[in-house]
């Protein structure tokens, strides 16, 4: 592969995790399916306790149920792209997010909020022309749990 090719898919592939946390933050599901293949294995088992979703919808419905009630901001850093061929890629991404569940409404009884810290291990596919996300697994380093106000 030469040196233009793979530096086309780096910046196509660092594009599409921008558009991941931009749609993931604005509750843009549509957006998020458009950068999903059909496929995707979504592994958020160190958060949810639950197994892997898969396929698209399911992923989505997942996400959706995390932070449908919730501001969020996802901040990533500078991947670590391995590409395997011209069609397919492994890539470690380290972030932080922040999100602050509207009150009662966080997965997690008694939350209000997280802090989080770790990376996003995945696997990218290119398909008709474009990268899609085909395994997303969520790695926690640290976790900062703000619990909601006391009442009273």
């Amino acid at each position: 592969m030469d040196v233009l090719t793979k530096l086309e898919a780096y910046d196509a592939i660092r594009t599409v995790k921008a558009k991941y946390c931009r749609f993931l933050d604005s509750k843009d599901w549509q957006g998020l399916e458009s950068i999903f293949a059909p496929d995707i294995v979504l592994d958020v088992s160190e958060d949810t306790g639950k197994p892997p979703f898969e396929g698209r919808e399911a992923a989505i419905d997942c996400i959706r149920w995390s932070v449908a009630d919730a501001k969020s901001a996802h901040q990533i850093h500078f991947s670590e792209i391995t590409l395997d061929g011209e069609d397919a890629a492994d890539v470690i991404t380290p972030m932080q997010d922040r999100v602050v569940w509207a009150p009662g409404k966080c997965p997690v009884p008694g939350v209000a909020s997280i802090t989080g810290y770790g990376h996003y291990r995945e696997r990218y596919v290119k398909r008709d022309g474009a990268w899609k996300i085909a395994h997303l697994q969520l790695t926690r380093l640290h976790v900062e749990v703000h619990p909601e106000p006391a009442a009273g």
